[in-house]
Order: structure tokens, then C-alpha cells, then sequence
């Protein structure tokens, strides 16, 4: 009987019972080193974000491997929102580097409807697992997991509010005012306001010449905007003798849009807002 048998067959058993990892380092192979570098923003806007999640890859290997696929999840405050795969080949030499991307699309809208819990926050939490198929001569194929963490803001429109009137003269020949209106930026980066329509009217009286230039909000700020104007007797009419009277109590409208322009360099796609607001107020003596 030949000696050598046993040995063979112990041999073969080591392998067969081995994890992947031994019979890795028995053949002479190691897994390459997958590691996450940053996430990059290639196009904002209100409505969805576009990433591109980018990895470097060292082969450790005397032979070149091969990449030629990636599976990943994509999950938003530990439930699932995200899955796929996509093949990609690409070659890496012996002990050699390379880089790889993996770009995701999220609609806020889907976000929104499908995770609850973010709807009055200002930022949700993000786990990406990743897992990239390697194909390494002789041992084959083995997947090469990786798992990124981070968090996004929640974009939201500005929100226009009304903030009242301030009278500063007052006379038979006409009056000097100015409507106040209040524009809230709730998003972590600054924004503007242009080509804004304005129209306005008091007790049913519309009001004259209501210009406005851009408007820039900082992040997380509120803003006083005062848009003043003055009116003659003709103008106001009957209002303007009940304020001679010392009557201060009238009815307001203010209605109007302007185009919403987030400041990062990846905003695309300007969005109107539109806006209306009405109601009581009594202006102060």
C-alpha cells in the first residue's frame, strides 16, 4: 500500500473541512482589500439626489483578479428602501489598485411615503451594504463584503409667511407703507428666492407698484423681507378714509410664486413656489 495515501486524504479532508480563508492562504491567495473613500453628490434638487458612493480595491495577489459584479441594500433608518446588483468587469494587475462607483438614485417623494419616521426630520441615516464579486485565478470567485453608514439631509421648500403692515405717513393725499412677509429656509444649506411675482390687497383694494429683488436665505435662517409702497387716495379709497378715522382693522391677501435655487454646486432644476396668504390683522397706531 502506498504510504503517501493517508496523508493525501488528510490533506484533501484539511481543504474540504477548512474555511475559505484557509484554503486561501493554503493556495497562496488573499482576498483583496475593498474599502470605502467618500460619497459624492452628482445632481440635487427639491424633488430627488443623485450619489455616487466610490471604493478603492488593493490586490495583495502575485496574479491579477478580476471585479465583476457588485450586489448591495440600501437601507433608510434600518428599513429597507433599496436593492439591486449591476456587472461591471474590471480588471485589477497583481498587487495593483483600482476604484470602483456605485451611483443611487433617491426620490424624496418615495423616501418620504415609504419611511415615516423622517417626515419632521431634518436628516435621515443611511446603511449601504455592499458585496463585490472578485474572481481570483485557480480559487475562483469570492465576495468581498462592505458596509458604509452615513446621513442626508432632508430637503424641503422655504416657506413664505405674512408678517403684517407698518404705516409710516398717513394723510387726505395718501399713505406710505410697507408689507412685511417672512421667508423660512429649513434646509442645511442656504437658498434663493427669484423672479418673484408679488400682489397684494387690503380690504379688497389691490395695492400699487410691489417689487421685489432676489431674496437670499442662510441655512436654517427666517428672514424679515419689507416691500415697501405708498398709494393715493385713489388707490385705497374708502379704506384709506376708515384709517383717518382711526379704524385699523382690515382684511389682507397676499398671493404670489418666485423660483426656489438651493446653493450647492450639484443643484439643478429650479422649482416655483407658489403661495397665498390671507387673513385678518390690525395694524398698530
Amino acid at each position: 500500500m502506498n504510504k503517501t495515501l493517508p496523508l493525501v486524504l488528510l490533506l484533501l479532508l484539511l481543504l474540504v473541512a477548512g474555511s475559505c480563508s484557509t484554503v486561501q492562504r493554503l493556495m497562496g491567495y488573499e482576498e483583496p482589500d475593498i474599502r470605502y473613500t467618500d460619497m459624492s453628490i452628482e445632481r440635487l434638487s427639491l424633488e430627488e439626489i443623485d450619489l455616487k458612493f466610490h471604493f478603492e480595491i488593493d490586490n495583495p495577489n502575485r496574479v491579477g483578479v478580476t471585479l465583476e459584479e457588485y450586489a448591495y441594500r440600501f437601507l433608510i433608518n434600518d428599513r429597507d428602501f433599496l436593492s439591486g446588483s449591476h456587472r461591471e468587469q474590471l480588471e485589477i494587475a497583481s498587487q495593483g489598485s483600482g476604484s470602483i462607483a456605485l451611483p443611487l438614485t433617491l426620490s424624496y417623494r418615495d423616501v418620504y411615503e415609504s419611511v415615516s419616521s423622517i417626515a419632521r426630520a431634518d436628516s435621515f441615516r443611511y446603511t449601504l451594504n455592499t458585496e463585490v464579486g472578485v474572481n481570483i485565478p485557480v480559487y475562483g470567485k469570492t465576495m468581498v463584503p462592505v458596509t458604509v453608514e452615513g446621513s442626508l439631509p432632508r430637503l424641503q421648500m422655504p416657506e413664505v409667511g405674512f408678517a403684517g403692515f407698518d404705516v409710516h405717513s398717513l394723510s387726505l393725499s395718501g399713505v406710505d407703507m410697507t408689507l412685511t412677509l417672512n421667508v423660512s429656509n429649513p434646509n442645511p444649506m442656504g437658498m434663493k428666492l427669484s423672479d418673484l411675482n408679488l400682489a397684494a390687497s387690503i380690504s379688497g383694494y389691490d395695492l400699487a407698484d410691489l417689487n421685489v429683488g432676489d431674496i437670499a436665505v442662510a441655512s436654517g435662517d427666517n428672514l424679515t423681507v419689507p416691500v415697501r409702497f405708498s398709494m393715493g387716495l385713489g388707490g385705497l379709497g374708502s379704506t384709506l378714509i376708515d384709517m383717518l378715522r382711526g379704524n385699523r382693522d382690515f382684511s389682507y391677501e397676499v398671493k404670489g410664486d418666485g423660483l426656489v435655487e438651493l446653493d450647492h454646486p450639484a443643484f439643478r432644476d429650479k422649482k416655483r413656489l407658489p403661495f397665498h396668504l390671507m387673513g385678518d390683522y390690525r395694524i398698530a397706531d
